[in-house]
C-alpha cells in the first residue's frame, strides 16, 4: 500500500500469519503443544516463539515446548506436553496409555511417562516418570504420540499399581475391553524377570488366556479350582438372531451354566437381557445359575 510521499511493507505481518499458520498445523496433531526444535525445523526463526509467549498469544509450557493457545490444556495436550518435554526416548505408558487408547479405567490423577534406565530426564509437576532397563522401541505404537502398546502398558500399569488387585484389574481391563489378546498380555509378562508380583500376575494372565474377563470371574474361578470342581468352558460363544451371546462359564457334561454378576447387571435393561437369555438356555435344556458378586463377597 503506498500514499504519496510514504510506503507500508504488509509483508512482515503476512510473514507472521504464515508462521502462526504453520505453528498451528503441526500443533494440532500434538494437542496444542510443540517444541522449539519443531517450530525451527519447520523453518520458524529462533525467536518467535518468544514474542508469541511475550505478547500473550501463546503459552510457555516447559523448557522444550510451547502451546500455540494461551488457554487450559486438554488432557491430550497434557499428555503431549509430558511426553515431548522429557524429550526424544520418553514414551507414555501405564494406565496413562490405556486411557489414550481408550480404556475405561480410572488413573491416579499423574501422567505416566517410562524412559530407559539412565535417562535422568527432569521432574515435572503431574507426571510420575519410571526409567526401566526393559524399555525398548519396538514396545511402541507405530505413529502419533509416543506411548507404548496396550499389552505393554497394561504390564507396567500392574507393575507400578498400588496394590495387588488394582494390578490384577490392570491386565484384565486390557483384555476385557479388548485393547489386546491375552496371549500378547502373557508374552509382555515374559519380559519381566524380577518382581513381587511377577508370579501372580502370569496366574492372571493364565486365566484370561482361559476365558477369565473380570475380576470378579477370576476370584471366583480360583476358589472354585480350589475346591476341586471341574474346569468350565469359558466365554464360550452362542449365537442368536440379537447378535452373540458370551457364556461366563459352561459345564457343558451338566447343561450347566454359571453366569458371575457384577453390578451392571442390576441395570434394568441388563435384567431384562440376562432374563431372556435365560429363557432362551433353559429352553434348550440348560440350568442357568447367577451369581451376584455382592453376594459372593459377602459370603
Amino acid at each position: 500500500m503506498s500514499s504519496p510521499g510514504w510506503t507500508v511493507d504488509l509483508r512482515p505481518r503476512a510473514t507472521a500469519q504464515s508462521a502462526r499458520g504453520r505453528a498451528a498445523v503441526l500443533a494440532a496433531q500434538q494437542g496444542g503443544i510443540v517444541t522449539r526444535g519443531q517450530l525451527r525445523a519447520a523453518g520458524l526463526p529462533p525467536w518467535f516463539a518468544h514474542e508469541q509467549v511475550a505478547v500473550g498469544r501463546w503459552a510457555r509450557t516447559g523448557r522444550r515446548t510451547v502451546a500455540v493457545h494461551n488457554g487450559p490444556l486438554t488432557q491430550e495436550g497434557l499428555w503431549w506436553l509430558a511426553v515431548l518435554e522429557l524429550g526424544p526416548r520418553a514414551a507414555l505408558s501405564g494406565v496413562s496409555a490405556l486411557q489414550r487408547d481408550g480404556a475405561g479405567i480410572a488413573g491416579d490423577g499423574l501422567t505416566h511417562v517410562i524412559v530407559p534406565k539412565g535417562a535422568a530426564p527432569h521432574q515435572m509437576a503431574g507426571v510420575r516418570i519410571h526409567e526401566s532397563r526393559r524399555f525398548e522401541e519396538t514396545d511402541l505404537v507405530d505413529g502419533g504420540l509416543r506411548r507404548t502398546r496396550p499389552a505393554v502398558a497394561a504390564v507396567h500399569a500392574a507393575l507400578w499399581a498400588r496394590t495387588d488387585r488394582e494390578a490384577a484389574l490392570m491386565i484384565t481391563v486390557v483384555v476385557q475391553q479388548r485393547l489386546a489378546g491375552p496371549e500378547l498380555v502373557l508374552d509382555a509378562l515374559g519380559s519381566v524377570r524380577r518382581h513381587p508380583r511377577r508370579r501372580a500376575l502370569l496366574r492372571v494372565a493364565e486365566a484370561l488366556t482361559g476365558g477369565v474377563r473380570s475380576l470378579g470371574e477370576l476370584d471366583v474361578a480360583r476358589r472354585m479350582a480350589a475346591r476341586g470342581l471341574p474346569e468350565p468352558v469359558r466365554q464360550s460363544v452362542r449365537r442368536r438372531p440379537s447378535g452373540l451371546q458370551y457364556l461366563d462359564a459352561e459345564f457343558p457334561a451338566y447343561a450347566l451354566c454359571l453366569e458371575v454378576d457384577g453390578r451392571q447387571h442390576n441395570e434394568p435393561l441388563q435384567v431384562l437381557s440376562d432374563t431372556l437369555r435365560d429363557l432362551d438356555l433353559g429352553a434348550e435344556g440348560r440350568t442357568v445359575v447367577r451369581l451376584p458378586l455382592t453376594a459372593w463377597y459377602l459370603d
